[in-house]
């Protein structure tokens, strides 16, 4: 089995006591493989009764009930299955997360999720652009079927889109718009399994004077209206879309944005992009995962606007987040505040399916998606 991974994968450990929003704590459905169940049941004694227990099955799946936080963890923070039976003991999910893979064949892709603080911290402070990297493993392959051409295709145009989100000589915005402006003529492509065009947009994409041509003709569209009024429409778009959604936490309340605060954000837009410019990786990065963890989906899928467009939105969203901190106190969120704020956008919106599927029926339903976050881009270099 060939493995890929990006650089900062073999840096992550779980800070356990040390973190300040414990997993185990989240009051999340988790999944109880049946490898797991199977050793609880017959294993016996009086920790593995609690815990078959505390297990619920529902759709033919087993989970561990969860209402404030897993049960078994100890005063201390700690997993006490795991002290009592080994990691080798605790489910599948608790053992692997915030890891997570995507199989295709004799192939598959890991990585690290945002919804976890450390793993936020690993991707923010990580200035250079993220590699990655491939090893050898003795997994069986997987057995789910794929279309192996489309596979490649896919492959191919991320690698890509990848190489513009990491293209420090154009701005971050203008990566972003780079990629909005190239996600239909993908999407038709890929629609019409139209390989070979597939091809062609990889290698068009790859040449610098094409993706300069599409940021000329970008800001020339922008530049054709009223470039403040495009500003607070974008940016009341991007933020009812994020305030309508369902949260746990209170980021929802950062969404909520009145006139006021909505003119102080874009009031602020230039000197919040002078000032967060020596912290540009950060956004790069996060597109970066999005890109990597969800594009590649689209080799079953087909759903390639909905992947570029949501990476996008998914950015531009913690963004906006650093922005009206900014706004309101003058001053950039300092790099824990900015850290805590990406994990509780991964956790409460990308690891909730309902809000995601808020963000893809918003770019189903909207014809002017493309151009409405190319209006947010441009925002910061106009």
């Amino acid at each position: 089995m060939t493995v890929l991974q990006p650089d900062y994968f073999s840096a992550f450990r779980c800070t356990c006591t040390d973190c300040r929003d414990n997993c185990c704590k989240m009051g999340w459905d988790i999944e109880i493989d049946e490898g797991t169940l199977s050793y609880y049941r017959e294993h016996g004694g009086e920790l593995c009764e609690r815990l078959c227990g505390n297990i619920y099955e529902e759709d033919g799946a087993h989970y561990m009930s969860q209402e404030g936080g897993c049960p078994f963890l100890t005063d201390d923070g700690l997993c006490g299955v795991q002290q009592e039976l080994g990691a080798e003991h605790i489910s599948e999910i608790c053992r692997e997360h915030p890891r997570f893979y995507e199989w295709f064949g004799d192939y598959k892709e890991a990585g690290l999720g945002l919804c976890c603080e450390e793993v936020s911290r690993l991707v923010l402070t990580h200035e250079r652009p993220v590699l990655f990297s491939e090893k050898q493993t003795d997994e069986a392959p997987d057995d789910l079927e794929f279309d192996s051409e489309i596979f490649a295709a896919v492959k191919s145009i991320r690698e890509k889109l990848i190489d513009i989100a990491q293209d420090r000589g154009f701005t971050m915005l203008q990566r972003l718009a780079v990629l909005c402006y190239c996600a239909e003529d993908i999407s038709e492509a890929l629609q019409d399994e139209d390989c070979e065009q597939l091809k062609k947009i990889s290698g068009m994409l790859a040449i610098d004077g094409f993706r300069m041509e599409i940021v000329i003709q970008a800001e020339k569209d922008i530049l054709s209206g009223d470039v403040r009024a495009l500003g607070r429409q974008g940016l009341d778009r991007l933020f009812s879309l994020f305030s309508g959604m369902e949260y746990m936490g209170d980021l929802g309340e950062r969404f909520a944005l009145t006139e006021d605060i909505r003119d102080k954000m874009l009031s602020a837009e230039k000197a919040f992009s002078k000032s967060y410019a020596p912290y540009q990786h950060e956004l790069e990065n996060i597109l970066v995962y999005f890109l990597y963890r969800y594009f590649i989906k689209c080799t079953r899928d087909y759903a390639a606007e909905e992947r570029l467009f949501s990476a996008v939105y998914m950015t531009l969203a913690a963004r906006g987040l650093f922005l009206r901190e900014y706004a309101e106190n003058g001053t950039l969120p300092n790099l824990d505040r900015r850290i805590l704020l990406v994990k509780e956008l991964s956790k409460e919106v990308e690891y909730d399916s309902d809000n995601m599927d808020i963000i893809y029926d918003e770019i189903q339903q909207c014809a002017d998606t493309r151009d409405m976050l190319c209006e947010l881009c441009f925002q910061g270099d106009i």
